[in-house]
């Protein structure tokens, strides 16, 4: 436990940007979000990997958000850590922290996850972040 609770300070504090696709251009697309997406798993931690690859694919085929790679770009901020919970590193229990332009906590969540499960349960843990963010807005 205290090693998820380590990750998920270091993916708030000191997180690396990700790859991703870049934002069409945002003035042209008026609808579109732009979220600067950081992740933090070990080496080895294989689910996590998985987990993560398939997030970003999530967000690349959302028409509501795109990622950007300068977080002062970026209206949210999607911090996601990973640690693989089994030997075989086929699950993965993963924490997703949603933090607004102003550093504002949107809202975390945490995700049990398998390989097998991967594709499911990005497009569902996208579609909650859609769900948070948009809650938020409406209560800006």
């Amino acid at each position: 436990m205290h090693r998820a609770s380590a990750l998920l300070l270091l993916a708030v504090l000191y997180p690396a940007s990700a790859p991703a696709a870049s934002c069409p251009n945002v003035s042209i697309h008026p609808g579109v979000s732009t979220i600067f997406l950081q992740t933090d798993f070990g080496e080895k931690d294989a689910a996590s990997k998985a987990y993560v690859a398939g997030f970003q694919e999530a967000i690349k085929k959302s028409t509501a958000y795109c990622v950007v790679e300068d977080p002062r770009a970026a209206l949210f901020a999607l911090n996601l850590a990973g640690i693989d919970i089994a030997e075989d590193h086929e699950r993965a229990a993963l924490s997703l922290v949603i933090i607004s332009e102003k550093g504002t906590l949107i809202s975390h969540f945490i995700r049990l996850s398998s390989i097998d499960n991967i594709e499911k349960n990005t497009q569902d843990d996208m579609i909650k972040v859609d769900r948070m963010i948009q809650r938020f807005n409406r209560h800006r």
